[in-house]
């Protein structure tokens, strides 16, 4: 169960109308600045939706969906969705990516992971960078993140 004062917190962030209510177009950000990353069909199965201003909650019932979206099975997505998404930074299709970009995929993936981790760790994990800067993803996945539970 989340922290329903920390949840009341952040959705205090999102009521610019001082009204005691969340735009649920914004659930999702909720649900992300509390530490989770859940994926945008639960949020839209909670009650998300895609235009400001269209449906709101009180308070109260934020605090209901943010601990059914925590309860929900494969909410976070799965080791195939992150391989996948990965894909979108292989420019050359070849199973490559920018270690720079890796900066812009750890947010959604390896946030605690790198926390927890030095760079000479990450050397350790990841083949050295070519002369363009790219490295091959598929060691550092398969060698270390798969069965992982984010």
């Amino acid at each position: 169960m989340v922290d329903a004062e920390a949840i009341v917190k952040v959705c205090d962030i999102y009521d610019w109308d001082g009204k005691g209510e969340l735009d649920l177009f914004f659930l999702g950000d909720v649900i992300y600045a509390l530490g989770m990353n859940t994926t945008k069909k639960v949020c839209v199965s909670l009650g998300q939706t895609d235009e400001e201003g269209k449906k709101f909650a009180k308070f109260d019932e934020v605090v209901e969906k943010v601990n059914a979206a925590k309860a929900a099975p494969d909410s976070s997505g799965t080791y195939a969705d992150y391989i996948s998404l990965m894909k979108l930074y292989d420019k050359q299709s070849n199973g490559t990516m920018m270690l720079a970009e890796l900066e812009t995929y750890s947010p959604i993936l390896v946030m605690r992971f790198l926390r927890k981790m030095s760079k000479s760790y990450l050397a350790e994990l990841c083949d050295p960078e070519d002369e363009d800067g790219f490295f091959p993803t598929c060691p550092l996945l398969t060698g270390s993140w798969q069965g992982l539970s984010f």
